[in-house]
Order: structure tokens, then sequence, then C-alpha cells
């Protein structure tokens, strides 16, 4: 819970300082990197968060290799949070940034699942029947999974529509359970 509220101060800070919105994509896809960086390379999550070397020697390390490159409410970003030890917090940083940008932008994320991949050609489609679910631009995620055995599973925001036939087969697994059948073999007559 505290990486969550300190993670959201300080993406809604970068957001704040950000002229405009080539700048606020330009941070997010900095930060997404970092991110991945550091939940990947064990390298780079262990130099930051090494406690025997000094604030002031990772400040100079990281400047000189990352200066020239990140805009500079990223290098910024990146060295308030070194100096207040606030590393370990940076892939939650990243991710409330990105959920942020998305709202400024007006933008829904869905995530759709399938048991076999779609045709390109129906992709459009699926695309475009999601997008009626939203009064928001929707970006759409497809994913595969198997498991589902077919149909399509539509997460969009706090919503979900399962029409999986594996879901269409457990309710009707259960509504077959929660009936009363009458006993074979008694006669009533």
């Amino acid at each position: 819970m505290f990486a969550k509220v300190v993670a959201d101060r300080y993406a809604r800070a970068v957001l704040h300082n950000s002229p405009d919105l080539a700048t606020i994509e330009r941070v997010k896809d900095e930060l997404a990197l970092l991110r991945d960086a550091f939940e990947t390379q064990d390298s780079f999550r262990a130099f930051l968060l090494n406690p025997k070397m000094p604030v002031a020697v990772k400040r100079q390390i990281l400047e000189s290799a990352l200066k020239a490159s990140l805009h500079t409410n990223t290098m910024e970003l990146l060295l308030l949070i070194l100096a207040k030890r606030r590393q370990r917090v940076l892939p939650e940083i990243a991710d409330r940034y990105a959920e942020l940008c998305d709202q400024y932008r007006g933008v829904e994320h869905a995530d759709v699942v399938t048991a076999v991949p779609i045709p390109a050609a129906l992709q459009d489609s699926l695309k475009l029947a999601v997008q009626r679910f939203s009064t928001r631009q929707v970006e759409v995620s497809l994913q595969i999974d198997p498991k589902i055995l077919g149909g399509v599973i539509v997460r969009l925001g706090g919503r979900i529509v399962d029409g999986s036939l594996r879901r269409r087969f457990e309710d009707t697994r259960r509504a077959m359970l929660a009936a009363r059948l009458p006993r074979m073999g008694s006669d009533s007559g």
C-alpha cells in the first residue's frame, strides 16, 4: 500500500510538470524502459539498490550514462527517487504514470482473450465491438489462452464479459447439479 501511495505522488508530480502531450508520452516510454531494466537486469537493479555505494556516486554514474538520452523530467525523477532512497518503487511509479497518462489522454485498455489467434480481418471488427462498451478511446490487447476452449473474454476497466465456452460449460454443469432430477426406479403410480 505504501508503494502505491508513493508511486502516485511521484507520478502525479512528473505529469504535472510535463508541458505537452509529446513530453508526457516520451516520459511514459522512458519510465517503462527504466522499469523493464529494473525488473529484468540484475546488474541495473543491484546498482540502484546497493546500500554501500554513496548516492552521489550513483548520481554521477546515472547522469553520465543517461542524461543525454533521457528527457529532463525523466532524469530529474530518477535522481529524486535516488536521493530519497525510493528506487524500489520505480516499477510502481512507471506503472502509475502510464495509468495517469492514459486518463489524461482519455484512453482505456481492454484485454481480449481468445482460445486461438484471431485472423487479422476479424481483429478490426472485434476492436470496434469492444469500443462500443466505452465512451473513451479503447486500446485493445489480444491474448491467446487455449484453456478457455472457445469464445472470448473481454476485460475493459473494471468490467469483465466472459463469453468463453469454458464458462458456458461451467454454468451448464452448475445448473444440472442444482436441478432436482427425479430418482429413477421409483413408481409414483
